[in-house]
């Protein structure tokens, strides 16, 4: 009867709501219900219900669904049980079985593999008996659906462990018949086991382009920096901006920055890190600077000028300046041409592949690092790619056992995804390949009732959510799971937020979680704008769920996403041009479908590429991350005369016209009826 209620639930009553982490943070809980919400996403916390093998602590779940009763909402539970919620006495037997993920340099991470046998047998055990005790006491149907897990992701980074190489075995041995077959396709010598490439992220999140997969010898993290007993003196609540001429040349991968590592009394490792944006300049000077106060309890600046740069890299007019005492420069001055000044500026070579290719120079009012390793035998692309394809699917099909054993225990329970890092899928897609998250790969593997994907606006540019929407909604239901504004926060305001919201819907989500209600600076939705306007930002949620219930979206066209493996230069530098042709198409009200490949078109629908984009439009993006610490985000910069003149063009050849007025979403009715949805 129960889940027969809540699949009811999930069709009939508009699924509207935050992330409300109650009862660990109970702020603003006894006023839920007067926001308009009508369902609540709340945590199942490893840690907390069983802090130990021999410990069950079930009644975080009775005040949660006694606060569901009183505020009169349904509940979504998330089972926190994925590597990042691995309960800390697991991480420990993990620890001890050497099954926990591991850096490329051998060190062992905190999070477990999803290929520890230690791990999984003990997630198993507790998701199923966690979603029993929610089950039997859920005895007024107020669950209505389970998330399987959340927080995932699977750093490419840490990847290094004997249980991925030996799973990685496994599958290639099946794909292509032997481990011989395997090497000599990736053009090794036959003789061998199947090994893991050596290849590792660099510049992910960088402001002007993608991250690339580098040669692991390529890498390279040395400073020059101050004495360490010599680090400078700072005053709490001053800020301080450190800054020098950088200029890079022969620059093939990485970049230079500047960093404060802050210090308090008696430390040996900082308390804190803070950096400048990373560059790489091709050859000419720039200034680059970085601004901050020390972090709590520090007292001394330990200053570096970093060279992660396979090339060279030259730093020049260093100075460090409190905003106090401006005309000050505290920094150690750079040696003058033949100066042997010692104890000013010191190198450090942190790590580096090749560690006779790099060389350090000092002189001539500069401090220089050069790192040059010849690397004539780096990893065949096709090696790189069957291991990305590997671990993509091995993280979607963790994610759907983690659903299926959530089956075992309530069968015919309804589950919703809660699937981090989707909002890379889009526009940001080296973070999907650098965290092992694909949301088409995870939507493939399982049938879920609600396709949940973390989904952000980029300072109130929805396309972000739109286009997500776009990629996967033709494998199931979309819902918009820790709707935020990554870059601008709840300060965005209620506008831009409800216009975020309704442009979800009117691509086809099903169902609208924000995050969240209290708990997270920069993204508590609680109490944060004039009375009315939260509540009429849900309202207008509702309105439309309801309205565009029965229908679905119209789809006029499909465009092919360019997202490949960035490996080797290949794919596009920055997602600018595939941007472009997107909001090209949104600009005419087009209903467009994102697909991975042509064979996915259906027949007679148009179909476009990035070859239908003319070279001569520009499309500027960069990445921005204004409020907290979510990863930065690429905006579109335009300009916007390049979307009028796309769309002029794809208008002739789709024979659609150019409308006027705000931007709408073409929908189809439940009695076959087109018509636009105003999101304004």
């Amino acid at each position: 009867m129960q889940l027969a209620i809540a699949l009811s639930l999930l069709t009939l009553q508009p699924p509207v709501g935050f992330v409300s982490h109650y009862p660990m943070i109970p702020e603003g809980a006894d006023v839920y219900g007067e926001s308009g919400a009508t369902v609540a996403l709340v945590r199942a916390p490893w840690e907390l219900i069983q802090p130990s093998e021999d410990e069950w602590l079930p009644e975080v779940i009775d005040e949660q669904l006694a606060w569901a009763e009183a505020e009169d909402v349904r509940l979504i539970y998330v089972i926190e049980a994925g590597p990042a919620h691995c309960a800390n006495w697991v991480r420990e037997l993990v620890r001890e079985a050497g099954q926990t993920m591991v850096g490329a340099d051998g060190g062992a991470a905190s999070d477990p593999s999803i290929f520890s046998p230690v791990y999984v047998a003990r997630m198993d055990d507790f998701v199923r008996r966690v979603v029993t005790e929610i089950h039997q006491r859920d005895t007024n149907g107020r669950v209505i659906a389970y998330n399987n897990g959340c927080e995932w992701w699977y750093p490419s980074d840490l990847t290094f462990s004997e249980l991925d190489r030996a799973a990685f075995e496994r599958e290639m041995a099946h794909r292509y018949g032997s481990v011989r077959a395997a090497r000599e396709a990736w053009g090794l010598q036959p003789e061998g086991a199947v090994e893991r490439p050596p290849v590792v992220f660099d510049g992910a999140g960088a402001v002007d382009s993608f991250g690339q997969l580098v040669d692991l010898r390529a890498r390279v993290d040395a400073s020059w920096c101050t004495p360490y007993e010599e680090a400078l003196a700072v005053e709490p609540g001053t800020a301080y901006t450190f800054s020098a001429q950088v200029r890079t040349e022969d620059d093939l991968s990485g970049g230079a920055l500047l960093q404060i590592a802050w210090l308090k009394p008696g430390s040996q490792p900082p308390i804190a890190i803070t950096d400048s944006e990373r560059v790489r300049t091709g050859g000419e000077w720039r200034t680059v600077s970085v601004t901050a106060e020390p972090s709590a309890g520090a007292d001394r600046a330990w200053l570096h000028l970093k060279s992660q740069l396979r090339g060279t890299v030259e730093f020049r007019n260093v100075a460090f300046r409190s905003a106090s005492d401006g005309a000050t420069n505290l920094a150690p001055p750079i040696p003058a041409a033949g100066g042997k000044e010692e104890g000013l500026w010191g190198f450090s070579p942190w790590a580096a592949g090749v560690e006779e290719a790099l060389v350090s120079e000092r002189g001539d009012g500069a401090l220089r690092t050069r790192y040059s390793p010849t690397l004539s035998d780096s990893p065949s692309a096709r090696w790189v790619e069957d291991w990305f394809d590997f671990t993509g699917n091995a993280v979607a099909e963790f994610i759907g056992h983690v659903a299926d054993v959530i089956r075992d225990a309530a069968p015919g329970a309804p589950i919703v995804t809660y699937l981090t890092f989707s909002f890379a899928a889009p526009f940001n897609w080296d973070y999907s390949y650098q965290h092992n998250i694909h949301p088409w790969r995870v939507f493939s593997a399982r049938h879920y009732e609600g396709l949940g994907m973390q989904l952000a606006a980029a300072d109130g540019d929805f396309h972000h959510i739109t286009a997500g929407v776009d990629m996967v909604r033709h494998q199931g239901e979309p819902w918009l799971i820790d709707l935020q504004d990554f870059t601008a926060g709840v300060w965005i305001g209620s506008q831009a937020m409800t216009r975020t919201t309704l442009s979800g819907i009117a691509s086809g989500a099903r169902g609208v979680v924000y995050y969240c209600w209290w708990g997270t600076p920069d993204y508590d939705f609680y109490n944060v704008w004039p009375d009315g306007e939260l509540e009429a930002m849900l309202s207008a949620g509702r309105d439309l769920l309801a309205r565009c219930e029965g229908g679905a979206p119209a789809v006029d066209v499909a465009i092919l996403h360019p997202m490949t493996v960035p490996y080797a230069g290949r794919g596009e530098p920055d997602p600018g041009r595939f941007m472009l042709l997107y909001k090209a198409l949104r600009r005419l009200g087009l209903g467009i479908r994102i697909v991975a490949s042509p064979s996915e078109v259906p027949a007679s629908m148009p179909f476009l590429t990035l070859a239908d984009v003319p070279a001569d439009l520009p499309a500027q993006v960069r990445r921005f991350t204004e409020k907290g610490n979510t990863p930065p985000m690429f905006k579109f910069l335009g300009p916007p005369e390049s979307v009028e003149a796309l769309a002029a063009r794809l208008a002739e050849r789709l024979g659609a016209p150019v409308p006027e007025g705000p931007e709408t979403f073409p929908w189809i009715s439940s009695s076959g009826e087109r018509s636009q949805l105003p999101v304004e």
